[in-house]
């Protein structure tokens, strides 16, 4: 059986003077993308395509090089659209998120909604999948586009299944029905 592995990014360098789309992976955060390859091998993904944002490109190549199989990264399959928003403390960043989850089709911060979100990141990731029929295709992204797309294709809630996945985490998704397999909300 094939699958499709949704990997959200190691940790990053926070820097609150940029914003979050231009931030790359802490040191513990590419430390990290050894034991995420060693948890993704079981699976055994033919390859591994990125965001194209530097933290989730650098986790994808280092669990590609570990895995040793091909990568590259691909347009749309980004966090939902942040730039230029400054950055957000951590004690209203809980609320802000849960708002941007409740409200789908309300702009609650940032570039797009969560509907728009959900829709460029479908189309991304069903590009994906028919460009590379029978394959299992492991895709390194984002937290909350990732739990749109899943809460969306298993009708679970996508808020829940965001506060659950650490940096770095992964669903697995079997193809070609989408049906959920596995989630695993932390690396150690």
């Amino acid at each position: 059986m094939n699958h499709l592995i949704l990997i959200k990014h190691a940790l990053p360098q926070i820097h609150e003077t940029k914003s979050a789309p231009d931030w790359h992976l802490s040191d513990s955060g590419r430390a990290s993308c050894t034991s995420l390859a060693e948890a993704l091998r079981p699976y055994k993904p033919d390859l591994l395509i990125t965001s194209e944002e530097p933290k989730a490109r650098e986790t994808g190549q280092l669990v590609a090089d570990a895995l040793q199989i091909p990568y590259s990264s691909a347009p749309n399959l980004h966090e939902h659209d942040r730039k230029g928003v400054p950055f957000i403390p951590q004690e209203t960043w809980h609320t802000t998120v849960k708002t941007f989850f409740a409200r789908p089709n309300d702009l609650i911060f940032g570039n797009e909604t969560a509907n728009q979100a959900r829709m460029r990141f479908t189309r991304a990731i069903e590009k994906a999948v028919k460009t590379h029929p029978h394959k299992t295709i492991a895709i390194a992204t984002h937290g909350t586009v990732i739990s749109l797309f899943t809460a969306q294709k298993t009708r679970t809630n996508g808020f829940d299944l965001w506060q659950k996945l650490d940096l770095p985490s992964y669903v697995v998704l079997d193809l070609p029905d989408y049906n959920l397999n596995a989630i695993v909300t932390e690396i150690f």
